[in-house]
């Protein structure tokens, strides 16, 4: 089993131009989209973060869930749902702004363990650098690190 650990999130994303351009939700965050992608291709696959009770995080979990991804190790929270609002440039381009403060994946606390089955985790973008949870998903790191080392020296030892 792969496990994806980081931030799901919805993108707000202008439909026409303009600075009040109707804004459509879209489901998103790196860790996401990788683990939904790794689902809808039939790997075995688990998704690691803390996602919002709003309606936004029920979203972003039937998507999950939809495309056979393990929701087992979410973590579920009160607070709102990381927005990401988009604003695209004449040029094509899109850049971003992030609203985070106070959200569900910020206060992601590091899992006792692993799901069983777990060949490798995956960690991505905004949550390896947005506290408090990126201390979280450090931990989370070492932990998964120290355990495939672990694994690596059983398996290449042998008798004396």
């Amino acid at each position: 089993m792969i496990v994806v650990a980081g931030e799901a999130l919805i993108d707000l994303v202008p439909q026409g131009t303009g600075a009040l351009a109707t804004l459509t939700p879209a489901l998103g965050g790196g860790p996401y989209n990788t683990a939904v992608a790794l689902g809808r291709l039939g790997s075995p696959v688990a998704f690691c973060s803390r996602v919002s009770r709003d309606a936004f995080g029920e979203a972003l979990l039937e998507r999950l869930r939809d495309t056979g991804v393990d929701v087992t190790p979410v973590q579920r929270g009160a607070e709102p749902t990381t927005l990401a609002v988009a604003t695209v440039g004449e040029d094509g381009s899109a850049a971003y702004s992030f609203y985070v403060e106070g959200t569900a994946d910020r206060l992601f606390a590091a899992p006792a363990a692993l799901p069983p089955g777990t060949r490798a985790v995956s960690f991505g973008t905004c949550s390896l650098v947005l506290e408090p949870g990126a201390s979280a998903y450090e931990e989370l790191m070492r932990d998964a690190a120290g355990r495939a080392c672990s694994r690596r020296w059983t398996r290449t030892s042998g008798p004396g």
